[in-house]
């Protein structure tokens, strides 16, 4: 068991826990055992000793001192010693314990003084001979005309047989204390850490790269919430390396096509086989087409980008939202003829001015308007409508006639290379980028883009973008 471990850590750690506080305790209660004791017996000196006073106060006023018997009997009575000492530390009557001298008068003449002046005093009176200390109380004498003081002395019997008793019981409980500290801390810590190891071989895991890696660890504690938080990073984490896999082989097969039909047109007519009339000129056009396209792929990939990371430059203008669309009408028309279809405008005459990058705008209709005219059906209608009755926005709507989208579609259009319809060729249908394009571009210029889509009739694409206020 390694100390650096968090298991050995926390088990230690019980132990010292409970080890120190169980001392403590012991410690505690022997001092507080032991000072009762002594108290008890203190208290209970002084009582016997005023009852004392009041029996030798008659012999002490007519200046005659108790009877020995007498004062051996209230010793036996008492349980204690009880002699009579004068102001010099002189024994006048009574019998002194073994254990008491003449020395102990001088050590403690401040207290004596004191007693003198009528201030009981008491003692704690250890003796070399004594395993038991004695407990020595002092009352003065103050109804008789002569200064004499009463002392009691008793040793507390048994006191230290108590403590050791405290000690042995502290020692015992100690061992069982060990022994139970331990087994709770070993399941505690096990318990605790368990949930630990179990998020860490995952993390592992998952680092090595095995993105199927999860935690089992849900419970419904701080351990459990690092393992949900751990299990949906985890999650997420795979979703972008997927998605990154799926990126860079998108990227390679948008690539790779015209790649290879450049190469193979290029070498057609670099090892003379276009000999046909017009076949060398329909080979150059294929080329500059596909050039195209590869351009066109490369530029919508640096402008998403610019979008995900947050560095492309949004210009912020005055936009006359009118003008822009019928521009775009004119710039489509070609198109619009290729397949018979028309424009149905609904565009409000007062118009307000909109706030947004007239380019970035032109971008975001282009490929919608693009788009609408690629999925309709053959003679059908465009719709394009304009709602200004919000407060602070305007919203623009593009629908058109098709095969639409499926619903479970609809959550994934916006992700990059997707395309609803697996049918298509990539080059009927495009890379799969403009519909993330646009939405990263109306949210640039602080707007918002939705899909609503019933299939085989209508699907509409609406954006939202603020106005400027009047």
């Amino acid at each position: 068991m390694k100390l650096k471990s968090i298991f050995s850590k926390l088990l230690l750690s019980h132990i010292i826990v409970f080890l120190v506080s169980t001392i403590a305790l012991g410690l505690v209660l022997s001092y507080l055992v032991r000072n009762h004791i002594v108290e008890t017996k203190r208290q209970e000196l002084f009582q016997k000793g005023q009852a004392i006073i009041s029996l030798i106060e008659l012999p002490l006023n007519t200046k005659q001192l108790p009877n020995p018997s007498i004062m051996q009997v209230m010793g036996e009575l008492a349980g204690a010693h009880i002699w009579l000492t004068d102001q010099e530390g002189n024994v006048l009557a009574g019998q002194v314990p073994d254990r008491w001298s003449r020395k102990f008068y001088a050590e403690n003449i401040e207290q004596m003084n004191l007693l003198f002046n009528g201030e009981p005093q008491s003692w704690i009176y250890k003796s070399r001979r004594h395993t038991d200390p004695s407990v020595i109380v002092a009352l003065p004498v103050t109804t008789v005309p002569i200064p004499v003081a009463i002392f009691l002395s008793d040793p507390i019997v048994g006191i230290n047989q108590t403590t050791d008793a405290l000690e042995n019981l502290l020692i015992y409980s100690l061992m069982l204390g060990f022994l139970t500290a331990a087994i709770l801390g070993l399941i505690t810590s096990r318990n605790l850490t368990r949930p630990i190891a179990s998020i860490s071989r995952a993390a592992a895991d998952f680092a090595k790269g095995n993105f199927l890696s999860r935690t089992t660890v849900t419970a419904n504690d701080e351990l459990g919430q690092l393992g949900r938080t751990f299990n949906n990073m985890a999650d997420s984490l795979a979703y972008v390396e997927q998605n990154r896999r799926d990126f860079l082989a998108n990227v390679s097969h948008e690539l790779k096509t015209p790649v290879a039909s450049i190469q193979a047109l290029a070498e057609a007519i670099q090892d003379g086989l276009a000999t046909k009339p017009g076949q060398q000129d329909r080979y150059l056009s294929t080329i500059v087409g596909e050039t195209h396209r590869i351009g066109r792929l490369i530029s919508d990939l640096l402008d998403l980008a610019q979008l995900e990371a947050g560095e492309l430059s949004i210009q912020e203008e005055k936009v006359n939202l009118k003008d822009l669309l019928m521009l775009e009408y004119d710039k489509h028309t070609a198109l619009l003829a290729e397949k018979k279809l028309t424009i149905n405008f609904a565009v409000p005459d007062n118009m307000p001015l909109i706030l947004a990058d007239t380019d970035r705008l032109t971008q975001v209709l282009d490929n919608l308007l693009t788009n609408a005219i690629r999925h309709s059906l053959p003679e059908s209608a465009i719709g394009i409508e304009v709602d200004n009755t919000m407060p602070f926005t305007v919203a623009v709507s593009i629908s058109n006639q098709g095969a639409g989208i499926a619903s479970e579609d609809l959550p994934y259009i916006w992700d990059r290379f997707y395309r609803a319809d697996k049918s298509r060729t990539r080059a009927a249908g495009g890379a799969g980028l403009g519909l993330a394009i646009t939405r990263k571009l109306v949210q640039a210029m602080n707007g918002d883009i939705t899909v609503k889509s019933i299939p085989d009739k209508r699907t509409t694409f609406t954006f939202t973008l603020p106005v400027i206020p009047e």
